[in-house]
């Protein structure tokens, strides 16, 4: 797929290496040439050092074949421009990061699809939605949704104390009722693991399951996880996403929640817009002003000022003060490899949420959508099954998939199971495939033809 990504910061690099590592044709427009010239040294891609909406570049031969068009420029309306244009000059699609939640109260007003923009991505709704997750699954360390959180993907620890220690997971799921629940990826330390039913479960494990929303709290209990009551949250920051996130907490009325802002005049805001929050001014980073505002007492923290290092060091001074749980935001994703070493497992990143949203949106051949897992090399790949698929009706323990490749739920007519091995696929069937990043390829030659 021949794709133009137009500005290069966080957002724009990380699909820059998703994308280029997936094996689609790059082209990135950016001002920056200390930017560029990094790009350059790291991927095999066009470059265009360019900035703002010049005719000599939006009138190149590119866009006539520009299938994807991506803007994530560091402004709202030049990105909704750049859209606009590149639609005009012949990007099949287009895509615009837009910050700014007043072009979403202006819908009536503004019709962005009639810009030529097919998509807007709001990075911090996006991140809202999942620690909204996070915080209503308190045991996941990361929670997906996939079919508008119908079908969820969530990450765990198996405990110590868990039943199925040394169980095979065939054995496994004939103890529990697992019918519509699947472990797919299991990760220890940096290796990788796409289990099979005789892959025996160890405490320590991280497992990835998917299940239907309702069967998600049997993956749990297996885990040896109990049912916990989690009320009061404490957010440190006043960006716009502890707002997003302090709004939704309030809506659904279920918790307690204190937010720590160290501006006096946001704080001021805070209070006016959140009547049923705890406003506090002060430092997050300060033992002092953490304990004295009932930190020990608090079932979550989330970290969420617009500093990585300043979140790392108050997310870590809330587990050395045992709260049961914190939630980290860490844009630099060069840092996301050192954060289970120091002890920070929940961690949320504007980039990928970003990524992730655009992935699910692209559709090429008979891929519905793709995402990556955070933090690992593992592709969640939803196909299109038509008529003329040479696995039709052929039982999927007979299907030599590749070896690091999983099925993890098949949707038909709308019902959703996790398939068996005398299972078979037939036209119309929507089936999501995990696959380590080495086997898509091959998964996509299978499927997507």
């Amino acid at each position: 797929m021949n794709v133009i990504i137009y500005g290069a910061g966080k957002a724009g690099q990380y699909l820059t290496r998703v994308l280029t590592m997936e094996g689609h044709e790059l082209t990135v427009i950016e001002p920056n040439i200390a930017t560029c010239e990094k790009l350059r040294s790291l991927y095999d891609i066009s470059l265009i050092e360019s900035g703002g909406i010049r005719r000599d570049v939006f009138n190149q031969e590119i866009f006539e074949s520009c299938e994807l068009f991506i803007a994530v420029g560091p402004v709202d309306e030049m990105n909704i421009m750049a859209c606009s244009v590149a639609k005009k000059v012949g990007a099949e699609k287009t895509v615009a990061r837009v910050r700014n939640e007043e072009f979403a109260r202006m819908n009536n007003l503004v019709d962005l699809h009639s810009l030529g923009v097919d998509l807007v991505i709001h990075p911090e709704k996006e991140l809202a939605k999942e620690l909204l997750n996070l915080v209503l699954h308190p045991n996941a360390i990361d929670v997906y949704e996939l079919y508008g959180g119908k079908i969820l993907i969530v990450s765990l620890i198996i405990k110590e104390d868990s039943q199925i220690i040394g169980k095979s997971l065939a054995n496994i799921s004939k103890i529990y009722d697992l019918s519509n629940t699947r472990a797919v990826v299991v990760e220890k330390g940096p290796k990788i693991i796409i289990p099979r039913g005789n892959y025996i479960v160890k405490a320590g494990d991280k497992v990835y399951a998917i299940a239907q929303e309702e069967n998600v709290a049997t993956a749990f209990k297996v885990a040896g996880y109990k049912e916990e009551k989690n009320k009061d949250i404490m957010i440190n920051g006043c960006g716009t996403i502890a707002q997003t996130i302090a709004e939704a907490l309030e809506k659904t009325g279920k918790f307690n929640t204190k937010i720590i802002v160290n501006d006096e005049t946001k704080a001021n805001l805070f209070s006016e817009s959140f009547p049923n929050s705890l406003v506090v001014y002060g430092e997050a980073t300060e033992v002092d002003i953490l304990a004295a505002e009932g930190i020990i007492d608090m079932d979550f923290f989330l970290a969420l000022t617009d500093n990585d290092e300043a979140n790392m060091v108050s997310s870590l001074l809330a587990n050395h003060l045992q709260v049961k749980k914190t939630i980290t935001l860490i844009e630099k994703t060069d840092y996301f490899p050192i954060t289970k070493i120091i002890g920070l497992q929940r961690c949320i990143n504007s980039s990928i949420v970003t990524s992730n949203a655009i992935m699910r949106f692209v559709r090429h051949g008979n891929i519905l959508s793709s995402s990556m897992l955070k933090g690992i090399d593992v592709e969640v790949i939803t196909f299109k099954i038509t008529d003329k698929n040479r696995y039709l009706e052929i039982p999927l323990h007979k299907i030599k998939l590749p070896k690091n490749c999983i099925i993890g739920v098949v949707v038909r007519n709308g019902r959703t199971f996790v398939p068996a091995g005398k299972s078979k696929i037939k036209p119309g069937d929507e089936i999501v495939i995990f696959a380590e990043r080495a086997s898509v390829l091959e998964v996509e030659e299978m499927f997507a033809r």
